[in-house]
């Protein structure tokens, strides 16, 4: 019997298992030399198979570099054109009445009288008032037409209600005296007011009074035409101590002012006939005499009524053009108690000072304005009365409680009285 062999017969061949082991290792060396091939599972290594590529080796010193954008500066922010609103009260009469009224043995609180008017009056960039005669303290109580001391209390009311200058050239400046005067200044600096038309010193005087308003600088002249005959009783001293009008000081006061650096010049005058409406001949001649100083605001005090407004041209500057001056020839009243129609009622007078473009340095006068006022006088406890100044645009479609029909009736004439005397020119009407 023969020898039976083990293996795998594949035809006429038999693979024995030692063969059989050779052939699968072989085959498994196949499939892993094909999955490095397909797939490099070892990624860093180098395969054997696949013939690499040199990498071309780069000279940095024959290679040009790409250029960084250079940023874009930001662009400079154009400033805006500088502007400043200034507001200018009527006239303030503290007449006897009105003194009585707010009286408390020597103490008088007059805030009550504008509490109606309060944020009306300080509504601005700057607000100048004029109070006529003086706040000194020293001179006792007076409120007549003839005298007018009001006591220094009013200084901190007013300031209270926003305003920031006084103007002290009017024709009650002496009525007190030279201490009264002098008082009224000192008490005026102690509240950190600023005031103008009068001076306690001969360097004060000459000194121009110029405020920087929103980056504006606003030179402030006051004067008065006269000073209710006291003129020629009074010591050269003392007359000198307040402005009075002349063609000499006005032209050297603006030009000191625009030496100084003032890039507008506003001016107070109090002048005209009390009580009368019509604009007088020294009116007129006043004015030219401020218009061709190169005055730009001119306000006026003295009637106590309200005179028109009007643009008036003065003298051509360096490069031809014509300067133009805005006149205010009255205010009116803003507190007094007087009754009579035309009297009884005033304006808030505003006007913005406008840079003509950005950083150019020049200055126009623009948008004047007016608020119409009415003193309403109502019954108070006794025998005294209750003063109220409103602002007539407010109140006229509903009034303040307790308030009679014939105070309504007036308050409502003034309102168009008051835009007829002003007309439609110049000035644009206002409530507040």
């Amino acid at each position: 019997m023969s020898k039976q062999v083990r293996g795998l017969r594949v035809g006429n061949y038999r693979i024995t298992p030692l063969g059989l082991i050779t052939l699968a290792i072989l085959l498994l060396i196949l499939i892993g030399v094909v999955v490095m091939v397909v797939f490099n599972p070892f990624g860093g290594m180098d395969n054997p198979f696949v013939k690499e590529t040199p990498t071309p080796t780069i000279d940095p010193a024959s290679v040009t570099p790409t250029p960084s954008p250079s940023p874009s500066p930001s662009p400079t922010p154009e400033p805006e054109p500088k502007t400043a609103r200034i507001r200018s009260l009527g006239e303030i009469a503290m007449q006897l009445n009105l003194l009585k009224s707010v009286a408390n043995g020597n103490d008088f609180d007059f805030s009550e009288m504008f509490s109606y008017v309060s944020e009306i009056m300080g509504n601005a960039d700057y607000t100048v008032a004029d109070v006529e005669g003086t706040l000194g303290g020293v001179a006792g109580v007076k409120g007549n037409l003839s005298e007018m001391i009001t006591p220094p209390s009013l200084i901190d009311t007013l300031k209270e209600c926003g305003v920031d200058m006084l103007t002290l050239a009017n024709d009650h400046a002496l009525d007190g005296g030279a201490d009264e005067l002098k008082a009224t200044m000192q008490n005026l600096q102690d509240a950190d007011m600023a005031y103008i038309g009068a001076a306690a010193s001969a360097e004060e005087k000459k000194t121009p009074v110029i405020v920087e308003i929103n980056g504006i600088k606003v030179a402030f002249l006051a004067y008065t035409e006269d000073l209710g005959g006291k003129e020629k009783e009074a010591s050269k001293s003392l007359l000198n101590a307040v402005n009075l009008v002349t063609k000499s000081n006005a032209s050297a006061d603006v030009k000191a002012a625009r030496a100084a650096g003032a890039d507008v010049i506003v001016c107070y005058v109090s002048w005209g006939k009390m009580l009368k409406r019509d604009i007088t001949a020294n009116q007129k001649t006043i004015m030219k005499v401020l218009v061709k100083a190169g005055v730009d605001v001119i306000i006026g005090y003295g009637p106590h009524c309200v005179q028109p407004a009007a643009w008036v041209d003065g003298p051509k500057d360096a490069e031809g053009n014509v300067h133009r001056t805005l006149i205010m020839c009255s205010t009116g009243n803003f507190l007094s108690d007087q009754r009579d129609q035309y009297f009884d009622s005033g304006v808030i007078f505003e006007f913005t000072i406008q840079e003509t473009g950005p950083a150019t340095g020049k200055y126009t006068i623009t948008a004047p304005t007016y608020i119409p006022t009415y003193v309403w006088r109502a019954q108070g406890e006794g025998d005294n009365y209750a003063y109220h100044t409103l602002a007539v645009g407010q109140w006229r479609e509903d009034q303040p409680e307790n308030m009679a029909y014939t105070d309504v009736t007036r308050m409502r004439g003034v309102w168009s009285e008051i835009q007829n005397i002003m007309g439609t020119d110049v000035a644009t009407i206002a409530a507040e």
